[in-house]
């Protein structure tokens, strides 16, 4: 019973993650043209936005992954260790796209308003603890990994 929830779980969250990644995609896609639609000036501060989107877009792609190992119950496999750590350079771009991001829109832009370089600096901050945590968890996983293939050794 605990067992089906749980993978019941894995469906519902692997379910809004293809439905993220297909709305990002989209708006990758068409991001363009709606700044044109809405009258957004399409400068450099926008053209950050492509690469922090393809590496959301397969970090996103990691976690399906990440919560397919999970419905057939082999969680601390290599391949999980592996996603951890692509992740971990995903955050990684997206945070120096960001900062970059951040650089040119209070060098170049100046009509850009405070809060939304305090914002920007946040999301550079956030998404370097999340690369550090990625990191954290790759390690962690690796350690398991090992300990399962040494019990599996010794049964």
């Amino acid at each position: 019973m605990k067992n089906s929830r749980l993978q019941n779980v894995g469906n519902i969250v692997s379910i809004f993650l293809y439905v993220f990644a297909v709305i990002g995609i989209l708006v990758m896609l068409f991001l363009y043209p709606l700044t044109k639609i809405f009258g957004i000036h399409y400068d450099l501060f926008i053209i950050m936005i492509y690469p922090c989107g393809i590496s959301f877009i397969y970090l996103i792609y990691q976690f399906i992954k990440l919560f397919e190992t999970l419905k057939i119950n082999d969680p601390f496999c290599y391949e999980n260790v592996t996603r951890f750590k692509k992740s971990m350079y995903c955050a990684n771009i997206i945070t120096i796209f960001v900062i970059i991001a951040l650089f040119i829109s209070i060098f170049k832009y100046n009509y850009y308003s405070l809060q939304l370089k305090v914002a920007i600096a946040f999301i550079a901050f956030l998404f370097f603890c999340f690369s550090v945590c990625f990191y954290i968890l790759s390690c962690l996983f690796n350690k398991a990994h090992k300990y399962k293939e040494e019990n599996d050794l010794t049964i």
